[in-house]
């Protein structure tokens, strides 16, 4: 392990026994006092509870420590103000451990640091996760010819732009991680935050409890990077403000331009390799236990790892030997996963010709001309273009395909459900009403489909009919109607599957267009967190992706989006905002002559029955 490595390493794990003493101290298993010394303020700790209790040797004052004050080295939970939500916030003092008094003067200065040392190691829980990562940063801090001094003296600076791009699977939802969870990065605490909606002034300084430094995270994924203008907004926001920014990628080229061409510190590093393993081991064990199991870290197919292999796989308390199994079964793994994949890809077109009918076949032989260098070409062309890619996967969504209207049959069968026979809607129906005549305007090449309000969030108590006004929508227009929902989209097994799922989705709508896309349940993609949160970045990417279908680069001119939702406020407030649904519409509970009406509609001609005297259906006067 080089030496930047190794301080790295060091100066990890000491921010991590600073915070467990932090803790300890508001947990009230330790005390502090401060002293002043050559002008710095030194913070000192001191044990609450009588050091008498340790032996003095290190493995069972640990395991005294972890049987009998565990619980004061443990994080209350909090709510979103910062606030324990736990009472009382602190563990209760177990009676029969006596405590030490705090006027009490205590000679013997090393017993008092020794308890303190004892209290932070009991606390200390190294991740291999952070370990790695750090790694990685440092061989890239190394490859690139920058130093900490640099990276220092540019975080000094307002608005500092870096650009990391290191080539791991995991390694740009670790860094960020790494950041906030830590106190490594000096300047800090720091928080992540990923889209606009972070301009927001309660969002900016304090965060959990604490004041923390905002930092813009540029995604470089291709599923959730915002598009150029999009982006090109955040960073203007940002640097105006003097926010960090930080743009991580897995890959070389992944780093958007305009971050790449602006940035003050670029960092490129390679993945992971056998090197890497080894001093991850050595700081988790030691030198002399890697070095007997050199030969076992040499047969490790190490480019098929990722950083979540390496932290499920190595873990502090577990024998070596263990941990280098698992990473051998892992990449094992890994390499089958990705020949499956590779496998399944080609095995498309021959699943396609067997699911298809003999006369589908010669068809698509015809077609095709009956040569495979054709048939290859085809293929090739049809899996670079995104539409052909879409129609092959699931969606979810179902088509509904308007009532004619047949006037001759009104009398004797109830009338066709639309806008116009709809009561207690107000605004909405007036939003239909005034949307028919734009639509014919539209079909008819008089009015562009940017002039017309086409977006509408639709929000009301369960009940309030929100489902039966988009299918009374699609008879009014005579449009088909494709149904959804969050829920729906969310049935994919992976991130990549659900927003395939929401980009099929709406090329379904273009390919039916004019039509109706009705999404329900519309609050189940959540608001847009903070990194930090858990599973923030999962989040983040469905409400981005949500954005980029609304108003993004592929347009949808011909489909009218109609959200419905319960609870409006749980929806991300830039899903609200013009260009996407930005007409919302609140449908109350129905009164007295709206219930009526309701009632009228749904007895149609059996009407008259109901409300005829007993004699004008045979009773007895």
């Amino acid at each position: 392990m080089d030496r930047l490595a190794s301080f790295l390493l060091r100066r990890l794990a000491h921010v991590e026994r600073r915070a467990v003493r932090r803790l300890a101290v508001r947990n009230g298993l330790l005390t502090m006092s401060t002293a002043i010394i050559d002008g710095h303020v030194i913070g000192r700790f001191s044990p609450a509870f009588d050091p008498s209790h340790l032996c003095g040797n290190a493995d069972r004052d640990l395991q005294w420590v972890g049987e009998h004050l565990a619980g004061f080295l443990i994080e209350a939970p909090q709510d979103g103000n910062g606030r324990p939500v736990l009472v009382p916030a602190v563990p209760v003092w177990p009676a029969y451990l006596a405590r030490r008094s705090a006027n009490e003067a205590d000679t013997n200065t090393a017993t008092l640091a020794y308890a303190v040392r004892v209290v932070a190691e009991a606390g200390y829980r190294p991740s291999a996760k952070h370990m790695v990562t750090l790694l990685l940063l440092a061989a890239a801090l190394e490859q690139s010819g920058v130093t900490l001094r640099d990276l220092s003296t540019v975080l000094r600076q307002p608005a500092p732009v870096f650009s990391v791009a290191v080539l791991a699977d995991g390694f740009e939802r670790a860094l960020p991680q790494l950041i906030e969870d830590t106190g490594i990065v000096p300047y800090g605490p720091y928080t992540g935050v990923t889209a606009d909606f972070a301009f927001t002034d309660d969002l900016w300084k304090w965060v959990d409890s604490e004041t923390r430094r905002v930092f813009l995270q540029v995604p470089a994924g291709e599923t959730n990077r915002p598009s150029r203008a999009a982006l090109r907004g955040q960073l203007l926001r940002a640097l105006a403000d003097g926010t960090p920014v930080l743009a991580v990628s897995e890959k070389h080229t992944g780093i958007p331009d305009q971050v790449d061409l602006t940035c003050d510190i670029r960092l490129t590093g390679a993945g992971i390799d056998r090197l890497l393993i080894a001093d991850l081991l050595e700081a988790i064990y030691d030198s002399e236990a890697v070095m007997r199991r050199d030969s076992w870290i040499a047969k490790i197919d190490a480019e098929a790892l990722t950083l979540d292999d390496l932290a499920i796989a190595i873990r502090p308390g577990r024998p070596i030997l263990s941990s280098l199994d698992a990473l051998a079964g892992l990449a094992a793994l890994n390499r089958e996963d990705r020949e499956d994949d590779k496998n399944e890809d080609k095995a498309d077109a021959s699943r396609r010709l067997i699911t298809q009918s003999p006369s589908e076949r010669r068809e698509q032989t015809s077609r095709d001309g009956g040569n495979s260098g054709d048939r290859a070409a085809s293929t090739s062309t049809a899996s670079s273009k995104g539409k052909a890619k879409s129609k092959s996967k699931p969606t979810g969504a179902e088509v509904i395909q308007p009532e004619p209207f047949d006037e001759a049959s009104r009398p004797a069968v109830p009338p066709v459900l639309s806008v116009e026979t709809l009561t207690g809607y107000g605004a909405a129906k007036d939003w239909a009403l005034g949307l028919k005549v734009d639509l014919r305007d539209y079909l008819a090449g008089e009015l562009a489909w940017s002039q017309i309000s086409t977006k509408l969030l639709l929000s009301g108590p369960p009940g309030t009919g929100k489902t039966t006004f988009a299918r009374a929508l699609c008879n009014t227009l005579q449009v088909p109607l494709v149904v959804t929902s969050v829920s729906t989209w969310l049935q994919g097994e992976y991130l990549h599957d659900v927003l395939d799922r929401m980009a099929n989705t709406f090329a379904e709508a273009r390919r039916q267009a004019p039509c109706i896309l009705f999404i329900d349940e519309i609050d189940g993609i959540g608001q847009r967190a903070s990194a930090s949160r858990p599973y923030a970045d999962y989040w983040n990417a469905c409400v981005n992706k949500l954005l980029e279908l609304l108003d993004g680069a592929v347009r949808t001119d011909g489909v009218i989006v109609l959200g419905a939702t319960n609870r409006p406020d749980d929806i991300d407030e830039a899903i609200r905002r013009s260009g996407r649904l930005e007409t919302h519409i609140e449908i109350p509970r129905p009164d007295i002559p709206t219930l009526a009406g309701i009632l009228a509609h749904h007895l149609g001609s059996d009407l008259d029955a109901v409300t005829a005297p007993d004699t004008q259906i045979g009773g007895q006067p």
